[in-house]
């Protein structure tokens, strides 16, 4: 009987423990995740405090689009032409929003474009987006060297730098000065096409995309990518763009010759979004 009342009570010490270790552990796992919310809290009410004035934003983006061919033909009869199209982009970045002075915090140190992703219905044609001479902007250039991971700007700090620098190499100004110039290409729309034309004369602009029957809904590009910005004090900075290259228009879009678009950038998603504090 006394052995029964001392097993007994061995069991119940066991329970007890066990409950005891049972309940630090929810303690320590309810302790941890009020402890995470609070963090989670904080650095959200840290985020956009951050970002309700921001230092970099997108002031103004310009859209220039035309078209463009080769003609391979011989005797001038305009059988053998390849056609592309192309838009010209203008990105202007505001520094003066917090400080109209100039300090380390609203200049640049680091710039840089990734995750860049261009889709059309049709699938004919050698899509590219690359920086873009500012000399050359609102003209056909072929892109060369193309690389698809992504263009890194060379920074220019000093009015020496800036008066040195090559427009053909992707330069940017670190007070913002310049805009971003990039150029999008649709190569080889179509290739070895012959072109009807009443007129003496044909344009090497955008009406060859309605000589040559183009369809613009085929080709109107969807053009998004992220920019990265560190300041001069090692701060980060993103905006993700997305710009739908619309070639139509009431006076003709691309068909009469160019198309040049403004683009509305008021609101929260051209803002620089601080990402590292």
């Amino acid at each position: 009987m006394l052995k029964d009342i001392i097993t007994n009570k061995k069991i119940l010490v066991i329970i007890d423990i066990i409950l005891l270790i049972v309940s630090i552990c929810c303690y320590q796992y309810i302790f941890h995740l009020e402890k995470g919310r609070r963090i989670f809290a904080d650095e959200a009410e840290r985020f956009i405090k951050e970002n309700e004035n921001p230092i970099f934003k997108i002031s103004k983006i310009v859209l220039y689009s035309s078209g463009y061919a080769v003609d391979d033909s011989e005797e001038e009869e305009l059988k053998n032409i390849d056609i592309s199209q192309f838009t010209d982009i203008a990105i202007y970045i505001d520094n003066k929003g917090s400080s109209q002075e100039i300090s380390a915090e609203n200049t640049v140190n680091e710039m840089f474009i990734d995750n860049i992703k261009v889709t059309t219905e049709s699938e004919k044609g050698e899509k590219q987006l690359n920086y873009k001479n500012p000399i050359m902007f609102g003209k056909y250039a072929a892109i060369e060297n193309y690389q698809d991971d992504g263009i890194l700007f060379q920074i220019a700090h000093t009015n020496q730098e800036n008066n040195e620098s090559d427009y053909a190499n992707n330069i940017f100004y670190t007070d913002c000065s310049n805009p971003i110039t990039l150029g999008y290409v649709n190569k080889n729309i179509l290739t070895d096409c012959k072109v009807n034309s009443t007129n003496t004369s044909l344009s090497f602009d955008g009406s060859i995309l309605k000589n040559a029957n183009i369809d613009l809904t085929s080709i109107k590009a969807t053009i998004s990518f992220s920019i990265h910005i560190k300041n001069n004090l090692g701060e980060d900075f993103l905006c993700n763009v997305k710009l739908d290259d619309d070639l139509d228009s009431e006076d003709g879009g691309i068909y009469s010759g160019y198309v040049m678009k403004i683009l509305n950038t008021e609101g929260r998603d051209y803002n620089f979004l601080k990402i590292s504090y």
